[in-house]
């Protein structure tokens, strides 16, 4: 099965294609603006690096917030519009359970993981996920919350708060650093290693790699037509006018949509 992954949730994109379990191609692009211009550029470039079509792809997986509105509004509609033009498959993963689970791989000692992402309004989105397998189970589901209310829902949970591993680009925002490190971990001295990381994880990679596993896959897909982004908190122009304008779920009757246009018989 070959899988094209994306992810523009954030500034820093990432794309990745792989097929039954091996990484063909794996490129990061970070945008200052909009991905409008950059992402079918991108997914070109990804595809041409690894030598296949984009009619050979048959699973279509990306992430679909929390993150950037603009961001995971266009990653979400191209892939939902590719899935239902190619006849592929749809998956779609929360952004923070995408981040969790390359966190994990990247660090194979640890069995837990908080990614973090600056959500502005002095707000940060966060979960906490245990490893599952090629995956992660969620512990605390993902939100929007202040960093203060967000550790302690940590401290509440997790009994030893070094054992964790943070990435994103809010980590510094919930722990802290420097002289602001939070008091469960300044009060250690000098601790191990810790598996704070900034950099955002590479959320494409290991999604287009973990839907391989026929559970994972299973638990993320999706009709193009039920798919709806998760965005945790209203956007600026819904709270200066005071709007509810995201659908929590899809419309109704999405089953009357069918797929189909692949020819049945190709290899």
């Amino acid at each position: 099965m070959l899988t094209l992954a994306l992810d523009t949730a954030t500034p820093h994109g990432r794309f990745a294609l792989a097929e039954d379990g091996a990484l063909l191609a794996y490129q990061p692009h970070n945008v200052m603006g909009s991905y409008a211009d950059a992402i079918l550029k991108v997914i070109d470039q990804v595809l041409v690096s690894a030598g296949r079509r984009l009619d050979e792809v048959d699973l279509v997986a990306t992430t679909c917030g929390p993150g950037s509105f603009t961001g995971v509004r266009i990653g979400v509609a191209t892939a939902k519009a590719l899935a239902w033009a190619l006849g592929a498959d749809l998956a779609a993963m929360s952004t923070l359970a995408a981040m969790a689970a390359d966190l994990l791989a990247e660090h194979p000692q640890r069995d837990l993981a908080v990614p973090v992402l600056d959500a502005r309004r002095g707000e940060v989105f966060a979960g906490l996920y245990r490893r599952r397998g090629s995956w992660v189970e969620t512990l605390l589901p993902p939100a929007c919350l202040a960093p203060d209310l967000w550790w302690k829902n940590l401290c509440a949970e997790v009994e030893d708060l070094e054992s964790p591993a943070f990435g994103g680009d809010g980590v510094a925002l919930l722990v802290g650093q420097g002289e602001d490190l939070r008091p469960e971990l300044a009060a250690r001295g000098l601790p191990a290693p810790r598996s704070w990381v900034a950099a955002h994880p590479a959320t494409a990679r290991v999604l287009a790699l973990a839907m391989a596993d026929g559970d994972v896959r299973a638990e993320a897909g999706v009709s193009p037509f039920a798919l709806v982004p998760r965005y945790l908190r209203g956007s600026d122009a819904e709270v200066k006018r005071r709007l509810n304008a995201t659908p929590a779920v899809p419309s109704d009757n999405v089953d009357i949509h069918t797929g189909g246009h692949r020819d049945p018989d190709r290899p």
